[in-house]
């Protein structure tokens, strides 16, 4: 999959703080372009995940956004089950994640896709949760 970072940076620039914006770069030049992915409707981007991959071998999920006139629309969800599968089909054991303590939106989402608290941070300024989505094999199914 070809990525467009520069759209991808430019919808992140609407939706995270300015102090955000240089880590966002970073992981832009880093991430993983097998296990993000993009989402576009009519030719316009309107959701994203960035992977990158953290020193512990867990897949690192370091932004994940949808544009404010795509929100409530399942995206978001979408990308994530997509991201999911992918990730965990590449056998990493977990996929972890900070959310910001301000945003219960997504902090739903990923609970509803089995992610748990497993820590706290202050990341540029903000109160945030890490969560963690462990990879559970069973008899039908690798996610």
């Amino acid at each position: 999959m070809i990525f467009d970072k520069c759209a991808i940076l430019e919808l992140a620039q609407t939706l995270f703080v300015a102090a955000e914006w240089p880590y966002i770069v970073s992981c832009l030049e880093t991430m993983s372009e097998t296990h993000s992915r993009t989402l576009y409707d009519n030719g316009v981007l309107a959701a994203f995940i960035i992977i990158n991959n953290a020193e512990s071998g867990n897949a690192f999920i370091s932004y994940c956004g949808v544009s404010a006139e795509h929100q409530g629309k399942g995206y978001g969800s979408k990308l994530l089950k997509e991201t999911l599968t992918s990730i965990f089909q590449a056998d990493f054991p977990a996929v972890r994640l900070y959310v910001d303590d301000w945003n219960h939106g997504a902090r739903r989402l990923y609970e509803r896709l089995d992610f748990k608290q497993i820590g706290k941070a202050i990341i540029a300024g903000s109160e945030c949760t890490l969560m963690e989505r462990v990879r559970v094999k069973n008899a039908c199914s690798n996610t």
